[in-house]
């Protein structure tokens, strides 16, 4: 996968908006597997996962005639179709969403790195990802968006619909709650 520049990102969705269906594929292309994986950290299976993945960028697809920037990159546009559709899957569900899954730890053992490291990467990440299912779905957001798609904090803020304060005051609450919890865990393991 090459990474686009915004620029280029931003003539792929001027042809989008133009109904350039392969331009749109390319947009696809770029935003897929971060859609998959933001998503997947919420929804129960991989099936799942798959579903609302492809039901973001049918919406995306539908609405892209309507879309206006308004200073908000095309990453946050998507970004916020993709929590969307996680809350209407949670709907359809009946699922709780502040008790959503995070996910499954990705798998480490390619051979770039000796097994106890990899064994030890494995189990802290999937020490991290069960605390970060004790979030709440804003905290585990700002978490996402941050450390995980890489948004700035102006980007994140636009993507929560939140100033950027707010932003910054949940993102610090949500750190201090993970380093609690995960101190937790250790100390009673």
């Amino acid at each position: 996968m090459t990474v686009l520049t915004e620029r280029h990102i931003d003539r792929l969705v001027a042809k989008s908006i133009a109904g350039d269906a392969r331009a749109f594929g390319k947009l696809y292309d770029e935003f897929a597997e971060r859609v998959y994986a933001f998503v997947r950290g919420r929804v129960g299976s991989t099936e799942d996962a798959e579903d609302v993945t492809a039901v973001v960028f049918l919406k995306a697809w539908e609405a892209i005639g309507g879309y206006d920037d308004r200073g908000l990159p095309f990453g946050a546009w998507i970004f916020r179709i993709a929590r969307n559709a996680v809350i209407d899957s949670y709907r359809r569900t009946s699922r709780n969403s502040d008790c959503a899954p995070v996910g499954d730890a990705p798998d480490m053992a390619d051979g770039s790195m000796p097994v106890d490291e990899s064994v030890f990467i494995r189990v802290r990440v999937e020490e991290t990802i069960t605390a970060m299912e004790l979030l709440t779905e804003e905290q585990r957001s700002v978490l996402m968006l941050r450390f995980v798609w890489g948004f700035d904090l102006k980007d994140s803020a636009q993507a929560l619909g939140k100033s950027e304060g707010a932003v910054k005051a949940l993102q610090h609450r949500a750190v201090r709650s993970l380093a609690r919890l995960l101190a937790e865990e250790n100390d009673d393991g």
